[in-house]
């Protein structure tokens, strides 16, 4: 409930400060979250690699029994 509140206030406040900023300033803003989101991203992609590829080569040796 309080974090619902707390999203919706700082939604509200970005929808505010979007509108009356200048749209190049805006479109950076929204390039670097979007920059700071790939870190974390990449980050997992690397520590969960090891276990997706097990799971795919798991995956290709029974299709290969069936067929």
């Amino acid at each position: 409930k309080t974090a619902d509140i707390v999203y919706k206030v700082l939604f509200l406040m970005f929808v505010v400060i979007g509108a009356a900023a200048a749209l190049d300033a805006v479109i950076k803003f929204s390039d670097a979250m979007i920059l700071a989101l790939v870190f974390p991203n990449m980050i997992g992609l690397l520590i969960l690699f090891p276990k997706v590829k097990k799971s795919f080569d798991r995956y290709l040796t029974a299709i290969k029994k069936v067929y």
